[in-house]
């Protein structure tokens, strides 16, 4: 058997590094271009209709009351996988701070976490201002992404920040010859902690694993057991659901796998960098233009990757076979049928990304260190991916996205709403506006059951209904036993015992 220590590293003029030219200063004076760009989008759309807080955002408020409360959840209430993590970050700043804005701060301060991890990966081979270019990129990367970035949804930017930390401990992996073991156990972790988040990316965690291991393939105790037992923890909270509630079902979705690969390039890609609407309209009208463009960011990526791997050798194995095979493999994943929503994305961004920063290493080494590439790559990147698109679907216009629904919660509440029930996209969404103060019970998709248990201990004469106004209501009692007032978008029914 061998041992991790006739693992040997690679030729010195394979490691990256002249010292960087320029100091810390000169590249966060660099950095300020497009960072103020993604937060001038943020705010933005933050304050536009493309962003109302819906009853699965208010879920992860709510579940992080419930942790306030002692209530605590590995999954996301309601599912039958998908890691809470975000109800436990959020949990601590709903004491001082509540409201749909708490929650999109705290989501836009997560996501400055993924670009962390992204530059971190990128640094393993390329110079600082390269590394800073996929940060800055993977952060404003189009409309679609600053969305998902800006909503707190449970599992997704944790779940994308565990797949970058499992290729960046493979990518390190590849030459270690000391404490291997700790780099597996960090590999395994982070891994199955992204299988617990969301298995999409899982699956692209577990290919970054494929090289590492094949190198170590006899390294028994320097690598198999550490990985093993790391993402046996990882996964732990899942694997403990499961043992109590059995295995999760998967959904009965109508594709087929050819669909589904077809489906990432034509709909899901174009998506991502900001070339296709929410509604699916191509930018500009022209499916063709799109998809060609489509498809040379998706050639440059690979070139890049393939250049990794030449410069750097096995070291950048990890993200070649991550990125070369993410779109197969996740194409065996059902769910991944929903090409419209950018969050199931995501697993695809970081091999892309650094794959594109691959492509820097064509330029002369002073050219790679230049703080103007971070000045000037992702401002522009994050001004054509982003504003055209977010102009496209709503103009210039502004709005207070909330404003409506925060009508219709303080209506209830200057009225006596104790238990309210109704549609779903209104009922959580008026009880996180609450502070959680109400008891409510939506017609169908129940997600705490202990909420909707309390709602039927109220006597029937005096809940109220919540309906997004033209929706037809499911009331307990005749129509004329309630007042029906629409405020805000909504129609509330009001019992006369109210």
């Amino acid at each position: 058997m061998n041992s991790s220590s006739d693992v040997v590293d690679p030729p010195a003029d394979v490691r990256p590094a002249d010292p960087e030219p320029h100091g810390f200063l000169v590249y966060a004076l660099a950095c300020l271009p497009a960072v103020l760009v993604g937060l001038g989008v943020r705010i933005w759309i933050m304050r536009s209709p493309l962003l109302p807080l819906n009853a699965d955002e208010a879920s992860t408020g709510l579940q992080a009351w419930g942790v306030l409360h002692g209530d605590f959840k590995a999954i996301v209430s309601g599912n039958q996988y998908g890691a809470a993590t975000e109800s436990y970050l959020f949990a601590p700043f709903l004491v001082v701070w509540t409201g749909p804005v708490t929650l999109r701060m705290l989501s836009i301060a997560l996501s400055v976490v993924a670009a962390a991890v992204l530059y971190a990966l990128a640094r393993e081979f390329v110079s600082r201002a390269l590394a800073l270019c996929v940060a800055l990129i993977g952060w404003s990367m189009s409309a679609a992404v600053v969305l998902v970035w800006t909503r707190p949804y449970m599992g997704y930017t944790t779940g994308f920040i565990a797949e970058v930390v499992a290729i960046l401990a493979a990518t390190r992996a590849m030459d270690r010859r000391e404490h291997l073991g700790r780099l597996a156990l960090l590999c395994g972790f982070a891994a199955g902690f992204a299988i617990y988040s969301h298995p999409m990316f899982g699956i692209v965690s577990l290919l970054a694993l494929i090289p590492p291991t094949v190198i170590h393939v006899r390294a028994l105790t320097g690598w198999w057991l550490p990985a093993a037992a790391g993402g046996v923890l990882g996964l732990s909270p899942w694997l403990v659901f499961i043992a109590r509630n059995g295995p999760p079902s998967g959904p009965q979705l109508e594709s087929t796998y050819p669909s589904r690969v077809a489906g990432f390039v034509v709909d899901m890609m174009p998506r991502l960098i900001g070339l296709r609407s929410g509604n699916g309209s191509w930018l500009g009208g022209h499916a063709w233009l799109v998809l060609l463009i489509v498809g040379l960011v998706l050639v440059g990526a690979l070139v890049g990757l393939v250049l990794l791997v030449r410069r750097f050798g096995r070291r950048a194995l990890p993200v070649l076979i991550s990125g070369v095979f993410a779109f197969p493999a996740l194409a065996v994943v059902p769910a991944l049928v929903g090409h419209a929503d950018a969050r199931y994305g995501l697993p695809f961004i970081p091999p892309l990304v650094v794959g594109l920063a691959g492509l820097g290493l064509l330029l002369p080494a002073r050219g790679q260190r230049s703080p103007l590439l971070v000045a000037v790559i992702p401002m522009v990147w994050a001004l054509l991916a982003c504003v055209p698109l977010i102009h496209h679907d709503i103009g210039w216009t502004t709005a207070a996205p909330d404003a409506g629904a925060e009508q219709a919660t303080e209506y209830l509440l200057d009225h006596g709403a104790v238990a309210v029930g109704g549609e779903y996209w209104a009922t959580y969404l008026v009880d996180y506006l609450s502070d959680d103060d109400l008891k409510v019970r939506p017609d169908l998709w129940i997600r705490f059951p202990d909420d909707a248990a309390a709602f039927d201990q109220v006597p029937v004469p005096e809940r109220f209904f919540i309906y997004t106004t033209g929706l037809p209501p499911n009331l307990p009692l005749p129509a004329d036993e309630y007042d029906k007032v629409t405020v805000g978008g909504y129609d509330i029914y009001v019992p006369h015992a109210g």
